[in-house]
């Protein structure tokens, strides 16, 4: 059995591919000594952000909220049943109008 070889493997040119130079990261920036105004407050701080209407539209509003919450609550009183079963059906109906309502505008 006889194996063949590549040509440039066989020539006496053949070069192995150039090393670049090894790559430093520059030096970490020292973190500040001593006390801080930032570490000195133990209270939440708010970060401003920026409301776009993006932003805004990101979650759910209070008419979408509206109509989720009245649609539970229809189910919730067809589920339970006689006087109050109805009278939360119906305030769950009221509370999904006023969202689907509020939706719209």
């Amino acid at each position: 059995m006889t194996v063949t070889r590549p040509a440039h493997a066989q020539s006496a040119s053949f070069a192995p591919a150039p090393v670049s130079a090894p790559v430093v990261a520059a030096e970490p920036t020292a973190a500040p000594v001593g006390p801080t105004l930032d570490a000195a407050s133990v209270a939440v701080h708010h970060k401003a952000v920026e409301t776009t209407a993006a932003a805004r539209r990101s979650g759910m509003g209070q008419g979408e909220a509206l109509m989720i919450v009245g649609g539970a609550a229809v189910l919730v009183g067809l589920l339970i049943g006689g006087g109050a079963g109805s009278a939360i059906a119906v305030g769950g109906a009221i509370v999904g109008l006023v969202g689907l309502y509020e939706y719209l505008q």
